[in-house]
């Protein structure tokens, strides 16, 4: 049913909507929803202009790309701007909860975090969104974890050297690599509680939330969108309604938080507690030899990062996620890793007023982030626009 609501809401804009699945070399099913053209292109005419992914973050799901108006929504956008839009969902979310190798109740199918969605979802994504496009290559667009797959993707030499080649472009919406600045309080609590690790170790394989989140909702919220109460989401995110659509925001919580394993979270927080871009820490230095054949988890070294010939940056400053200290840290990193290419160093745009959700829900997100991407991906260069 999940399913068929995420296609007919796109449907009752008048979009052409399709469903695909393609499967990861480790045998995750990944889901992906379509939208093949704008409103005004007849099905089967020539003429896109090219191919985007648009990858979701943490606890999100593809939805958050189609949820608000389409005159506020990016995919809508680019559909109309002539663009074949795609829109994966990373492992373990409401619509990838599926596996040719494991059963998806099993405690081996939750045994991932973001290192296996960048090592095996992003490049399944891309085989397969090219192989049915034709495309020699795409523009991909990370909000908040998909960036941090693609990080982490780039990093990893063996890799890059399939990902670099086939991205024109990538937009990086709230990017996300060291998170020791975050500010959001419930992944600070978990940090220091280490409640990741204790309910790894107790089994407990899908994260999901209880009452104790309310303790961390502006209770304003839950005044104004009542379903905002129960979200997850905005505990992490430490969002406002302030550029929302509050009927927008309702309809996203139908579907949203959509999910996560445990050791996914407990990745994050390790990141936070530490103030370190690296493979998951089995805490365990035997655990680890087995895993990394080193006693420690394999650093992700960002200052030799391989970037594509296009890279942006929109970076939010009320941000409490992708805190502005930290995109700062990632721009520094960025510097030393293209100070032989400097062509190559990622162009940001500092959107002020934006928390880390309005990336994907603010109501004004054409005017900070959406249309300097389309006017990048027509050929303009970054900041021109201003």
């Amino acid at each position: 049913p999940k399913v068929q609501y995420h296609l007919n809401y796109i449907k009752d804009f008048g979009y052409p909507a399709e469903y695909h699945t393609t499967v990861t070399e480790d045998g995750y099913v990944l889901a992906l929803f379509r939208i093949p053209h704008g409103r005004a292109t007849k099905a089967g005419a020539d003429g896109s202009k090219g191919t985007v992914v648009c990858q979701h973050g943490l606890l999100g799901s593809s939805f958050g790309w189609v949820v608000n108006l389409p005159d506020q929504a990016l995919a809508y956008m680019l559909a109309d701007a002539g663009y074949d839009v795609w829109m994966p969902n990373s492992r373990g979310n409401t619509f990838s909860r599926n596996s040719t190798v494991v059963d998806p109740t099993s405690a081996a199918f939750w045994d991932f975090s973001w290192d296996e969605q960048s090592r095996y979802d992003i490049p399944a994504v891309y085989d397969y969104v090219l192989q049915v496009t034709g495309d020699a290559s795409l523009a991909y667009v990370g909000h908040s974890q998909g960036t941090t797959q693609m990080f982490g993707a780039l990093s990893t030499p063996e890799i890059a050297k399939l990902i670099v080649p086939r991205t024109s472009h990538y937009f990086a919406l709230a990017p996300v690599a060291y998170v020791n600045n975050v500010e959001s309080r419930l992944l600070h609590d978990l940090a220091k509680l280490d409640i990741g690790e204790i309910l790894l170790r107790l089994g407990v394989k899908e994260w999901i939330p209880d009452e104790d989140i309310l303790n961390y909702i502006d209770p304003e919220l839950c005044r104004i969108a009542p379903p905002i109460c129960s979200s997850l989401l905005a505990a992490v995110a430490g969002c406002s309604l302030k550029l929302k659509n509050v009927t927008a925001v309702s309809n996203y919580l139908r579907i949203e938080p959509a999910g996560t394993s445990v050791k996914n979270i407990v990745h994050w927080s390790q990141e936070v507690k530490r103030d370190v871009f690296q493979m998951f820490d089995y805490e365990d230095p035997q655990k680890n030899i087995d895993h990394y054949k080193r006693p420690t988890p394999p650093p992700y070294d960002l200052s030799k990062i391989q970037l594509p010939n296009s890279t942006v940056f929109f970076a939010g400053g009320w941000d409490v996620l992708a805190d502005p200290t930290d995109v700062n840290h990632l721009i520094l990193l960025m510097q030393e890793a293209t100070k032989n290419d400097p062509k190559k160093f990622p162009f940001t745009y500092k959107v002020n007023p934006y928390d880390h959700l309005d990336f994907i829900l603010a109501t004004n997100a054409f005017d900070y982030v959406y249309d300097p991407i389309l006017k990048i991906l027509a050929g303009g260069s970054p900041g021109e626009e201003k």
